[in-house]
């Protein structure tokens, strides 16, 4: 009674949300987030079924504006399990480099993650996640134009631009966290919360008040297992300052061939389809393999649906993520699947 009364009250919050938000990220992201969730809450650090997994996730975006938008990552964790019960550490690594526009504003991300995994039955696993970085913003000023560098008549570029920056480069310390509950039985779902940004101070502009705001993520997925196929419902909503990022989306995985349940004897590969919604924005179809719990690709495109001026076409964009996944486990974790 107790979880269906859960379920019912996030459904409820999860419907407002899409009803009420509109969609704009600030934060890098990727639109096929389960590929990097470090990202999206340390908690989930270490949570897969082998000992070490690592993913380099490339995504590109508007190329009709300016010289469009790059973001690259790698995701690298480690699972390290406990001598006297099922309980485990999980640990990661977190790399993102984002490139944008004419003025070459960049991030350069470098963040470190611990998680502790609890298992709280069978079929339960509650953790909590850690994570501090180091990052690094910058931006390129030269050659870009400003309303005070016009004469008149034309563009003057010998003009003062009047602005007042304090640096073109600044660094600083990153610190987040995040809880999540996974629970495995007739009812399959993941329930998380996760904090980034908590300490962030910065800003380029002398006088200015441009600090990064803190970024609120709510994560929720439902779990439907047939014979050889599994469906997975999911919702992720971010809050950063005014601005507010919705998707909701669903995944088919289609199992190939027989899969031990208690020993990594036999292991399946999987073919993955779906599509994702972000809400006003875009929708984003991908399709992927994974081979044994051993690599796996995905492909994916962003399809924008919202307009947008001086802008030709839908302006979407292609994302690629590789995965590798050694070191198996001695036996399969049911909770964790």
């Amino acid at each position: 009674m107790i979880m269906k009364n859960t379920l019912n009250v996030f459904s409820v919050v999860i419907i407002c949300c899409l009803l009420s938000l509109d969609s704009k990220g600030q934060d890098m992201h990727f639109s096929q987030y389960n590929n990097c969730t470090q990202l999206i809450n340390p908690a989930l650090t270490g949570q897969f079924e082998t000992m070490l997994k690592g993913t380099i996730l490339h995504r590109r975006q508007w190329r009709n504006i300016g010289t469009g938008y790059t973001t690259s990552g790698m995701d690298a964790q480690y699972k390290l399990l406990s001598v006297n019960n099922d309980n485990f550490f999980g640990f990661g690594l977190l790399v993102l480099q984002d490139a944008a526009g004419i003025a070459q504003q960049k991030t350069l991300s470098v963040r470190t993650t611990a998680a502790y995994n609890l298992v709280t039955s069978p079929d339960d696993l509650i953790s909590a996640g850690f994570q501090m970085g180091f990052e690094q913003r910058s931006m390129d000023f030269d050659g870009l134009a400003w309303d005070s560098q016009f004469n008149g008549v034309s563009y003057d570029p010998t003009l003062d631009n009047r602005e007042r920056f304090i640096t073109n480069t600044r660094s600083f310390v990153d610190i987040g966290a995040g809880f999540h509950w996974k629970h495995r039985k007739k009812r399959r779902f993941d329930l998380g919360y996760a904090l980034y940004h908590a300490n962030q101070q910065i800003t380029m502009v002398a006088r200015g008040d441009d600090r990064m705001k803190v970024r609120q993520v709510y994560k929720a997925a439902w779990i439907k297992r047939y014979e050889h196929i599994d469906m997975k419902y999911d919702a992720l909503v971010q809050r950063q300052g005014g601005a507010n990022d919705v998707m909701v989306g669903v995944t088919v995985e289609y199992r190939i061939g027989d899969e031990s349940k208690y020993t990594n004897v036999r292991t399946a590969s999987l073919a993955r389809a779906g599509m994702y919604y972000r809400w006003k924005d875009a929708i984003s179809p991908y399709i992927g393999f994974e081979y044994k719990r051993f690599a796996a690709i995905s492909l994916g495109y962003d399809i924008r649906l919202a307009k947008m001026p001086y802008i030709d076409g839908r302006a979407g964009g292609p994302e690629i993520s590789l995965t590798y996944m050694g070191m198996p486990e001695r036996k399969r974790m049911k909770v964790v699947k």
